[in-house]
């Protein structure tokens, strides 16, 4: 059974170190952060992460920042006041650029079809279903396991809802993998229109941040 297949946007954005954001990360950061969603379990290939919108990609990169819902509950029952998170914010994108990508809208993997569902289904040789939310729960076994199965099948990326930037932002990624391991060429063709410094998207980050609530 095949995938189900899409094109990408024409423009995709990103969020992230270093100011090509065609590059992909070094094998060792990877490794020593156990690796993304979307990357390849065995790292025999690396993915480059991008979304439909510069807010999704704020959400995604600020998310660690969010405050546990029961903590807060808690501090506010006690009186105290929610912590000023202008510091955090700044310190989290200080050394990061933001960027908006051309792409040839070439046809990545809709994960979450039910077409592709049970594709992925067959190739793992899975005896339960597979439910939408399996692909951003916060487990990534999932998640990082399709993406190798796509990666073989010949795919140059997948498309997916984002696992933070929800209702009613319904952000969409799009993770697309480099051809070989430490050739840093994507397998689709991609062209940088814009590149700055993340701190200049002003409008972004702020509706990220009333989002995440920070």
């Amino acid at each position: 059974m095949a995938f189900s297949y899409v094109p990408l946007p024409r423009l995709i954005y990103r969020v992230g170190w270093g100011d090509d954001p065609l590059a992909y990360p070094p094998l060792a950061i990877l490794q020593s952060r156990s690796g993304g969603r979307w990357d390849d379990p065995n790292y025999r290939f690396r993915t480059g992460y991008y979304a439909d919108s510069l807010v999704t990609c704020f959400v995604e990169v600020l998310a660690e920042l969010r405050p546990s819902p029961k903590a807060l509950a808690k501090l506010l029952k006690m009186g105290g006041e929610i912590p000023n998170m202008d510091s955090a914010v700044s310190e989290s994108l200080a050394h990061k650029f933001a960027s908006i990508v051309i792409t040839e809208r070439s046809p990545v993997i809709d994960i979450v079809a039910p077409k592709s569902r049970a594709a992925f289904e067959i190739l793992a040789g899975r005896k339960t279903k597979l439910k939408a939310g399996d692909f951003t729960s916060s487990k990534t076994d999932v998640p990082r396991r399709a993406a190798s199965a796509a990666y073989d099948q010949g795919a140059a990326g997948i498309l997916a809802p984002s696992a933070e930037a929800t209702a009613p932002i319904n952000g969409v990624t799009f993770s697309i993998f480099e051809t070989e391991l430490g050739s840093n060429v994507a397998r689709i063709p991609l062209v940088t229109q814009v590149v700055r410094p993340a701190t200049e998207e002003v409008s972004a980050i702020a509706a990220a941040r009333v989002f995440l609530g920070i």
